[in-house]
Formats: C-alpha cells, sequence, structure tokens
C-alpha cells in the first residue's frame, strides 16, 4: 500500500508521536474523542482498529473539570475519515514564569495547573501578578498549539467543530488525493496537542485513475484498489441516482463502501450482480448528468459482454468511463452529497490475457512504481538524461492517440538533454530494449576520491530495437568504467505494446508488455 505523509501543523512544544498506519482492509480509525477547553484542543484520543483489535493512543496530558469531552464514532471499515480541518493559534496565552501554570477568567476567577491537573480557584495577588508578568515575558502555554479540529468521512458526514480559534489562528487542512482514507496521525504533544499530522492511503500509480465526471459540488471520496468487485447496488430517487454501494473483493476479505443516501431510506435499491468467480468484472461505466450537477443515469459494462439494466433516467450530459490501456475497474472514486451522488470516477487496472505477456522488469528494485498499461503500438519515446543517467521516459500510444506520463524526475536542470524518437506509424514497432544499470566509475588514472559522486544505481545507457532501426540515449564511453548489469527485454516474434517500471530522482527500473507480430 502506497501512504501519503502530510506534514504536522501546529508548534515545536511537546514531544513527537507517531501513531502508525492502520493499512489493513477492515483496520482504520474507529472513533475520536476529543477534550476541549475555552482555549482550544486539550487532548485527542483515537481508537485504531487493527486485525479485529481495539488499540487506544492518546495525545495531551491535561485534565481538569473545565474541559468537556466529546466523541465522533465513525462506522469502520465501510466509512473512513477522509479529511481534517483544523486551526493553530499563533497568540500569547499565560505561562506561569515560575512553572506552575495559572490562567485568569473574566470573572476574577482561575485555573491552576498542578500534575497535569486544572484546579479552577480564586487567584492571588501574586498570582495575577506572575500572570502579568508571563504575559509581559511572552512565556506561550497555548502558542501555537492545536486549537480547532473538525472531522470529515467518505459518507459525507461532517463532525462538530472542536476548540477555540484563538487570536491570529492559520487554518489548515489534512487531507488525501480524492478523499482517501486516514491511515494514522503523527505530531507533537505534551500537556496539550501541539501538532498534529496523518497518513492517508494512496492508490499505487500502477492504476489508471479517471478523474470523478459530473457536478463540482459534494465531498470527495475514493474507495481505493481491490482484487474485484462482486457486486454493486445503485438507489434511484426523483429521476436521480441517489446512492452507490460497491461490494469488493480482496483476498479472503470482502469489504463494501456506500456514497450518498442511505440505502434504508431509499425509493427504489437495484443490484448487478458479477459473476466475479468465473472472472467477470467491469470495464466501462456509460453515465449522464442531469442540469443541476447531478448523475441522473448509470450503466455498467463487463468483460462478458453483460450490460446492467440501466440505473436511474438518461437525462442531461453523456459521460464514459474507460481506460485505455488498461481494462479492469478495481475501484470508484467520486463526489456525493446527503442524497445524491454528483460525480463517478473509477481506478482501473491492467489485465494481461494471452496472447498477451509482461516481461520482468530490469534494475533496481526500490522506487515509485508506474504502469502505463497495454496498447495497440507505441508510437514515439522521449528520453530526458544528463551526462551520466536517464532521468525519465515518456512513451505515446497507439490508442486514439494515448500519451502517457512521463516517468522519472520531473525537474528540468540546465544541464539535462532530450531527444523524441518517433516511429514510423503502422510501418515501425519496438522488438526489443536494451540497457545497463550502474554506475559510472571514475576515469582511469584518477585517485578514489575524484569517483563521481553517485553510488546508488541508475540507468547508464538506453536503447530501443526497432524492425527499421535503434534510438539510443548515452553509451559507453572508454574514458570511465562502469559497474552494474547489461540486460535485454525481449521475446521472439513479438512486439513491445506498453511499459512499465519504477522511479525516483531518475528512471530505475523498466519493465515492458509484448504481444505477436501480425503474420510473424
Amino acid at each position: 500500500m502506497s501512504k501519503k505523509v502530510t506534514i504536522a501543523y501546529g508548534g515545536s512544544n511537546g514531544n513527537k508521536f507517531d501513531d502508525g498506519v492502520y493499512e489493513g482492509t477492515y483496520d482504520g480509525v474507529r472513533k475520536l474523542i476529543v477534550g476541549e477547553d475555552f482555549h482550544g484542543i486539550v487532548y485527542l484520543k483515537i481508537q485504531y482498529v487493527k486485525n479485529g483489535d481495539v488499540v487506544v493512543k492518546e495525545h495531551g496530558r491535561a485534565r481538569g473539570t473545565h474541559i468537556t469531552e466529546t466523541e465522533f464514532e465513525v462506522k469502520c471499515p465501510d466509512e473512513y475519515i477522509t479529511s481534517i480541518w483544523g486551526t493553530c493559534r499563533n497568540d500569547h496565552h499565560r505561562y506561569k514564569s515560575t512553572g506552575g501554570r495559572t490562567f485568569e477568567q473574566p470573572d476574577g476567577l482561575g485555573y491552576k495547573h498542578v500534575d497535569h491537573i486544572y484546579q479552577k480557584t480564586e487567584l492571588t495577588a501574586a498570582d495575577k501578578y506572575d500572570i502579568n508578568l508571563a504575559a509581559k515575558m511572552g512565556s506561550p502555554m497555548y502558542w501555537n498549539t492545536v486549537s480547532e479540529l473538525q472531522f470529515k468521512t467518505s459518507h459525507g458526514r461532517t463532525s462538530e467543530q472542536f476548540g477555540m480559534p484563538g487570536t491570529g489562528s492559520r487554518d489548515f487542512v489534512l487531507e488525501g488525493k480524492n478523499g482517501t482514507k486516514l491511515l494514522g496521525l503523527h505530531g507533537r504533544s505534551g500537556d496539550f496537542l501541539d501538532a498534529i499530522g496523518a497518513y492517508f492511503y494512496v492508490v499505487s500509480s500502477t492504476f489508471k485513475h479517471l478523474e470523478p465526471q459530473g457536478g463540482s459540488n459534494g465531498v470527495s471520496w475514493d474507495d481505493g484498489a481491490y482484487d474485484r468487485l462482486s457486486k454493486l447496488c445503485v438507489g434511484e430517487d426523483a429521476h436521480c441516482v441517489s446512492s452507490v454501494e460497491f461490494h469488493y473483493v480482496k483476498g479472503n476479505d470482502r469489504i463494501t463502501h456506500c456514497h450518498g443516501k442511505d440505502s434504508k431510506e431509499q425509493s427504489f435499491f437495484l443490484q448487478f450482480v458479477l459473476k466475479d468467480q468465473d472472472g467477470e468484472y467491469v470495464k466501462s461505466v456509460e453515465g449522464t448528468v442531469d442540469k443541476d450537477g447531478f448523475i441522473s443515469s448509470l450503466t455498467f459494462k463487463t468483460s462478458m459482454n453483460r450490460s446492467s439494466e440501466k440505473f436511474g433516467k438518461p437525462v442531461g450530459t453523456k459521460f464514459q468511463l474507460e481506460a485505455k490501456g488498461f481494462d479492469k475497474i478495481v475501484g470508484f472514486r467520486g463526489r456525493s452529497s446527503v442524497n445524491r451522488i454528483n460525480a463517478l470516477g473509477a481506478n482501473f487496472a491492467v489485465v494481461v490475457v494471452p496472447p498477451v505477456k509482461k516481461l520482468n522488469a530490469k534494475g533496481d528494485v526500490l522506487g515509485n512504481e508506474w504502469d502505463d498499461g497495454i496498447h495497440d503500438d507505441v508510437r514515439m519515446i522521449t528520453v530526458r538524461y544528463n551526462d551520466k543517467f536517464v532521468k525519465s521516459v515518456k512513451f505515446e500510444y497507439i490508442n486514439g492517440p494515448v500519451i502517457g506520463d512521463a516517468h522519472g524526475d520531473g525537474d528540468i536542470h540546465k544541464d539535462d538533454k532530450e531527444k523524441e524518437f518517433k516511429l514510423y506509424f503502422n510501418k515501425e514497432y519496438i522488438t526489443s530494449v536494451e540497457g545497463h544499470y550502474g554506475k559510472r566509475l571514475a576515469a582511469p588514472n584518477t585517485s578514489i576520491s575524484a569517483m563521481s559522486s553517485f553510488s546508488t544505481g541508475y540507468m547508464t545507457m538506453l536503447k530501443f530495437n526497432t524492425n527499421r532501426t535503434t534510438y539510443q540515449v548515452l553509451s559507453h564511453s572508454p574514458e570511465y568504467t562502469y559497474e552494474g548489469t547489461s540486460f535485454k527485454l525481449e521475446e521472439k516474434d513479438h512486439k513491445i505494446v506498453g511499459f512499465y517500471g519504477k522511479t525516483e530522482v531518475s528512471l530505475n527500473q523498466i519493465g515492458v508488455y509484448v504481444k505477436p507480430i501480425a503474420n510473424a
């Protein structure tokens, strides 16, 4: 599982904490318990679920009768937290310089802090002197702590707004892309919740992500990616799609995600069952969006040439969810309101079906995965490189055409070079890829200390062989010595119809999809 780590918003007081990542199918946040007072957030308790067990984490030690404790429960695993809104205060409240914390109320009474407990009491002249002194000294008590929090879920629910804004409070939002799932929290805490950050699930870039089609309103959500879809249910109300319910399978686990109107309140609730045990899967979705920006109809098409009934009423602008080079929908994403589906998108996976073959990638095992999928043919290759290694590759395919993303370092430097290789349309195809992965070492008669500054592996040569010619970037110069591995990706009487691999600051790994050459 890939995850996004947000920065922690707040101050630098307290000690670092990290709850870790709760990433199993049935893992996640079950309940949030917030302690607040008239200055902001005092503490946060989180009940996680991991392998069926409840794990409780607490951040912020202060307790007292002035603190109000409120719970926000999530229907885990079907419902999950998609974003956290909050504020950090930027003002200076009283922090007694002698070590015991004291602050004053408008009625002249105040709270003294002893052993992490606040006790309301009448303040003495000495206490008030210490308060004024602390204010003048600028000693922070709540300075840069988290002052407000609010949670949103995949079901479109929003918690109440916890805490109290301070003078000069700064807003922040913690969220994954397109409403993905909160996996865990990190930050800083001492007596209070000083700072908060989060881990969110990110759908791997080996999948093709189609952005939601429809209206721009509603709460974003993303179910992620699973092995397969076993059943889907659609709610209809007033000729619109009021809800969607997807039943996924991952290993031996089955999990359901619901969006839109509660199924118990539906006027009509229809289902479409896939023959998933026979390998049937959804390939595409057709739908319409009405003038108000709501999904008005949906139809699902499968790999067995079956179609669901037309859910809803086809009114408005048509759209289609289908990914060239990718074939199988493994998860849905979208936006929804309390009783409507505003937009629908999907996550697609590559399905390797004979006669297509996937040849093992060559290069480093580290890096971020990418996958362009399977296409009819390759039309153009773009390679960016410097004098030492290949930085990125990009391919344009004949499927419309389809232009793949650039894979590798996105930063352009003055020493970078770029080459484009355009294949002869319908007459030229790639038969093999050759390369070398490793290091370029020092030139002969050069001391060890003067060796090249990069010590990990890189693509130091890359060559594309076609039925007509060879396209190459970089070659091994006799002025240098090299270590590593040379490789060749090739299948006899086959042509390359797609690429995949791994990247970080450079192209770390490359692999190919091949299929037989017609009339070979």
